[in-house]
């Protein structure tokens, strides 16, 4: 992808960012020199030398725990600062420029662009293809979407658009650019660029860092089949509180210095939980972070009754494009938990949805929704009985993620509504998962043999899982059965699974010379169902030791043994599933060896590719899975952490019917509608989505394939020393924020002078009108949108002695509901000099 950075010292231009080749008639681009390169979870900043400035460049792609709309923004930051290497002032301009790559993998394709000022004094080109195709990729890139270049003016702040050659050299002539369009449209091979320069005059150092924008918008975001058959437009998130790209462009640039602060605080959080464990953790944690948040879309519909209504949806990235695939899904598990797990369940809802809707007959779980990113279709593959087998592994995964997101949220609102379907999944569980046979373990260690130790400890997890649900919903007589059954089997298990000499768990039963990396006990662990002995865990770990200590002098360490585990050419690993293995360690030297083959993989030069989740341990060569979501699982160890809480049961959950699922969202509004008329509680929220586009591998992905290879090669060359002695950690996790309840409602008159006078302020005193932005590519047209009000509250019977009226208390409710989100809005906002 085309993205290039320059800066002019005294005259003379260095590259500081991307390969452009030199420019002919003009003197020589010099590069810079890399000096540093610092990995957070959010941000990568390098430390560049060129001629007498020194440059801290960062890339920042925020994750924000606690605000579902910034969290839904596709956007992220490059700033630049400088400083002279010898305290003299020196004459600065910098440069920076994306070209038409990012549009389609098709370079025959032709762009088309414009460059616009918001209201606020941004600047920002925006680029698509002239004709695009919904929902369509080519060369895991996708082809709707809008790649947008933003920047704040200010004094010597200059923008062009142009031939990529020529504007680069206009700029290195005469250390700024021209403020014109050019409007000749071309096709992608002919590299149009879009570009900004800032001329920062005489200086010893920056006073405020030089900040671009880079975001790439789709919108309608999914196409999701209902249970009812229809297809359904599902907008971004961040479609409840910006009506346009430009009030996106606002955000995102106003909000910088905040999102900034942000950042760095969650980065020492986390860093301060990783760094107890190894330093070694650490480097992975802080590199895999954003790749795994990456993964996700979050999106919203208009329900019938008016109500927003939320869903979460993951790509394969790296592998494939199906769509919410369960298994990827239960890797990644660990980090959404460890930062906030309310949304967990719009990531299960629509799988749920879809295997209780009518389209969906078989006895056990889906493995994922479609195989067509970003079409939602439902998974049509294995629709006949005995055509998948994957049905111990998949169903016990979805009831394990269901229990872990409902203990760790106190949300128990899906287990009620679909205790049906999970039912008869145990049920399925029962009859299969004590002698697991014809299944096959999907992107796990690529097995398929009967009697699977590890498959049948995670279906007999999962029964039990079933026993907490039920015994959640009040469903005694159940609760009993299932941990009755899983009594049962785990007993057959113990008296199976072990070897002979009790020391480990063999890869299947009666396979005495056999062994396995039981990652599948973490379920047991993280549920603490406590179905596995502790003596269990203890064994294992001294095993694993055993075979650590005997190949370590290979060179590739464990490299025999797992030939021998897995008795196939390939010896192909997960790291997902070596972090699973960690995370069940007992002894922290064990432990901390896993995590070391992960950092070792994470660090090889001999490979391409961001930081791929399943490789090959002889070579290093990337099998599947690079950028994917699955590197969630790093997370592993501090999930464990987590504290539970009491599952509450909505008093009218029920199985939501198809008509329930309908949509009356149109697309609206164009340029220049305002931000703040839509919802008052939009800023509130848990931890969603990624800030990179999952359509595709193209957008701002390469910003994590930046910072892993110079990442990787420091470490390399730079012989970081890991650590000798292990430690023991307290980790901290994030604080459980619910999620966010957006309802289209009327709010009241209050009687409240200050609470009337801040809605009045926002515009919030009338009834809301829902809006979501028109498909980037008609930003200029703008569409009214039927105004949705929630029914009136029901009348509660009361005496005519009551103290109150119904009335009276159903205001006092909406009153006090109102007065919540403008002190949660109030708290969130960034303050005014943003």
């Amino acid at each position: 992808l085309g993205w290039a950075g320059y800066i002019t010292v005294n005259g003379t231009t260095y590259r500081w960012l991307g390969a452009a080749p030199g420019l002919s008639g003009v003197s020589p681009i010099l590069e810079a020199t890399l000096a540093n390169v610092q990995v957070t979870p959010t941000r990568t900043i390098y430390s560049v030398i060129a001629g007498k400035m020194n440059l801290n460049i960062t890339f920042l792609s925020p994750i924000e725990p606690s605000d579902w709309v910034r969290q839904s923004i596709p956007f992220s930051y490059i700033s630049l600062e400088a400083s002279s290497t010898d305290g003299e002032a020196y004459s600065v301009s910098v440069y920076s420029d994306i070209t038409a790559e990012w549009l389609s993998g098709n370079r025959s394709a032709i762009a088309t662009w414009s460059t616009r000022t918001t209201n606020q004094q941004n600047v920002y080109h925006e680029a698509s293809l002239q004709n695009s195709t919904s929902f369509a990729e080519i060369s895991d890139q996708a082809e709707d979407g809008n790649v947008i270049y933003a920047m704040s003016q200010g004094p010597g702040m200059t923008y062009q658009t142009g031939p990529a050659g020529t504007i680069r050299g206009v700029f290195q002539t005469n250390s700024s650019l021209t403020d014109s369009s050019d409007p000749n449209f071309r096709s992608i091979k002919d590299y149009p660029a879009f570009a900004f320069a800032v001329d920062l005059g005489l200086i010893k150092s920056t006073a405020n860092p030089v900040v671009w924008a880079l975001g790439y918008v789709r919108n309608p975001a999914i196409e999701y089949t209902t249970p009812t058959g229809e297809s359904q437009l599902r907008y971004p998130y961040w479609a409840t509180q910006y009506s346009s790209v430009s009030d996106v462009v606002n955000e995102v640039l106003g909000n910088f210095a905040a999102a900034l602060s942000r950042a760095t605080e969650l980065d020492n959080r986390v860093i301060a939980a990783t760094s107890n464990i190894s330093t070694d953790y650490t480097d992975i944690v802080s590199l895999g972070a954003r790749q795994a948040f990456a993964g996700i879309d979050i999106t919203v519909t208009n329900d019938t009754d008016g109500a927003w209504d939320i869903k979460i949806f993951m790509k394969n990235i790296g592998t494939d494009r199906r769509v919410n695939p369960v298994e990827v899904m239960y890797a990644a598990y660990p980090m959404f938990l460890y930062f906030n797990s309310s949304f967990c369940n719009p990531l299960l809802s629509p799988l749920l949805e879809y295997a209780a809707s009518s389209f969906y007959t078989l006895p056990y779980a889906a493995s994922d929704l479609g195989t067509n990113y970003p079409i939602a279709s439902g998974d049509n593959s294995t629709q006949q009985p005995g055509s998948d087998p994957q049905g111990v592994e998949q169903s016990a995964n979805m009831l394990i993620m269901a229990l872990a997101a409902a203990r760790a949220s106190g949300d128990g609102s899906l287990l009620a509504q679909y205790y049906p379907l999970l039912s008869n999944w145990t049920n399925y569980l029962v009859q299969n998962s004590e002698a697991p046979s014809n299944q096959y373990v999907e992107s796990a260690d690529g097995q398929f043999t009967t009697n699977m130790t590890n498959l049948a400890i995670k279906g007999i997890i999962g029964i039990q899982a079933m026993s907490e649900i039920s015994k959640a919903v009040q469903e005694d007589t159940d609760s009993q059965k299932f941990a009755t059954t899983a009594s049962t089997y785990i007993s057959t298990w113990k008296s199976l699974a072990l070897s002979s000499n009790q020391q480990n768990i063999l890869f299947a039963y009666g396979d005495s010379g056999s062994w396995g990396l039981m990652y599948n006990l973490y379920a047991d662990l993280l549920l603490q169902t406590h179905l596995v002995d502790e003596t269990i865990y203890q064994d294992q770990s001294a095993f694993y030791g055993r075979l650590i200590q005997n190949h370590n002098g290979s060179g590739k360490p464990l490299v025999s043994a797992i030939d021998k585990y897995f008795d196939m050419t390939t010896s192909d690993i997960s790291t997902a599933w070596l972090m699973f293995t960690a995370a069940t360690a007992t002894n922290d030297t064990v432990r901390n060896q896993f995590i070391s083959y992960v950092w070792d993989h994470a660090s090889d030069n001999l490979t391409a590719g961001a930081f791929p989740d399943v490789y090959n341990v002889n070579s290093g060569a990337i099998i599947q899975g690079y950028a994917s979501p699955a590197q969630g699982a790093l997370f592993a160890p501090l999930a464990l952490t987590v504290a539970n809480t009491t599952i509450e049961i909505p008093a009218t959950a029920s199985t939501p019917s198809p008509s329930d699922t309908s949509c009356n969202l149109k697309p609206t509004l164009g340029e220049g509608g305002s931000h703040k008329g839509a919802f008052l509680a939009s800023h509130m929220g848990a931890i969603v989505g990624g800030v990179v586009y999952v359509g595709g591998v193209g957008g701002l992905t390469c910003i994590l394939l930046l910072g892993f290879f110079f990442w990787r090669r420091s470490h390399r060359e730079g012989g970081t020393e890991k650590d000798s002695d292990p430690e023991t950690h307290e980790a901290d996790p994030f604080t459980y924020q619910p999620a966010p309840v957006i309802p289209a409602a009327t709010i009241t008159p209050s009687s409240i002078s200050k609470m009337r006078e801040y809605l009045g302020s926002q515009g919030q005193t009338q009834t809301q009108t829902l809006t979501a932005p028109a498909p980037v590519s008609d930003v200029s047209e703008s569409v009214s949108v039927p105004t949705s009000t929630a029914p009136e509250p029901p009348s509660a019977a009361s005496g005519d002695d009551a103290a109150m009226s119904s009335t009276d208390i159903n205001g006092l409710r909406v009153e006090m509901e109102n007065l919540r989100r403008a002190v949660q809005e109030l708290r969130v906002d960034a303050p005014p000099e943003y």
